[in-house]
């Protein structure tokens, strides 16, 4: 039955660990999915193209959200978000959107792969403990099957595709790996996502990512003292902070795997003393 289920997009985009505890001992029966330990509000997104449920009735999932899968496959994803501040403050009872699902989504929505649906949290029987997504994977909407590889085997993504844009502009806060005469490498500590709407939203990451830069990329150096000067790719030095913005593009899958070359460098701001 598992040869039913595609090559998915991991779903939490930033750093999460996990184990294979799929079949574990839980005071109601055996572990039927991975648990995906991470921070709160966290971005969730669909695994593959579907159609979503939103379901808030269940005691001990709390917050949950069903993805039918095109392939078939059906994946559950539980204990989204219910806090309202930084703290586990439970106060989102009815797990609303824009805290436990992502603004605009609509029960029997489709959506595609990379699409923010939720937000990591600990509702339901998951309150006091670290946050995390509880997702489970069942092929042809039937038994659970054990997760684990599929996640091992998963696109990580850059970013989560915000509902309702056809573009968005990133940020993103780092320190510099490499320049070459093509592209540049930072490790992202930060990115940002801008859209039309003016919603921004900033996940912490700790990803290396390559950027192509063309002739048109403006290069600029932030002194200690504030005043920004022009500056030039060879005096981006590995280790040394630095900021990316893209232009405007289409978030699509292949630009949310961001492979090397992928997203293009419109401007580059270091930071400090050459």
């Amino acid at each position: 039955m598992s040869a039913a289920v595609p090559l998915l997009a991991f779903p939490v985009v930033g750093p999460v660990s996990y184990t294979n505890d799929f079949g574990a001992p839980r005071g109601t029966g055996r572990h039927q999915g991975n648990d995906l330990m991470g921070k709160r509000r966290q971005p969730v997104v669909a695994a593959e193209a579907g159609r979503v449920t939103i379901y808030r009735g269940s005691r001990n999932a709390g917050c949950m959200l069903y993805l039918y899968g095109a392939s078939g496959t059906t994946y559950y994803y539980i204990h989204l978000n219910d806090d309202l501040t930084k703290r586990d403050d439970n106060r989102a009872t009815n797990c609303r959107l824009g805290v436990a699902y992502a603004p605009g989504l609509k029960s029997g929505q489709r959506v595609r792969a990379g699409q923010l649906i939720g937000f990591v949290g600990n509702s339901g029987d998951a309150r006091g403990i670290q946050p995390h997504l509880h997702f489970e994977v069942r092929p042809n909407g039937g038994r659970a099957v054990n997760p684990f590889r599929h996640l091992n085997a998963a696109d990580r993504l850059l970013f989560a595709r915000p509902i309702g844009v056809d573009s968005v502009k990133l940020d993103l806060m780092g320190t510099v790996v490499k320049t070459t005469e093509e592209t540049i490498s930072m490790k992202v500590n930060r990115v940002g996502v801008a859209t039309s709407k003016a919603r921004t939203s900033k996940v912490w990451l700790g990803r290396t990512i390559t950027f192509a830069h063309t002739e048109t990329t403006v290069w600029k150096r932030k002194l200690a003292d504030g005043t920004i000067v022009p500056a030039k790719r060879v005096a981006a030095k590995p280790g040394e902070r630095v900021t990316i913005w893209t232009p405007w593009f289409k978030p699509l899958l292949k630009t949310q795997r961001a492979k090397p070359g992928v997203l293009t460098a419109e401007r580059v701001r270091l930071r400090g003393h050459p």
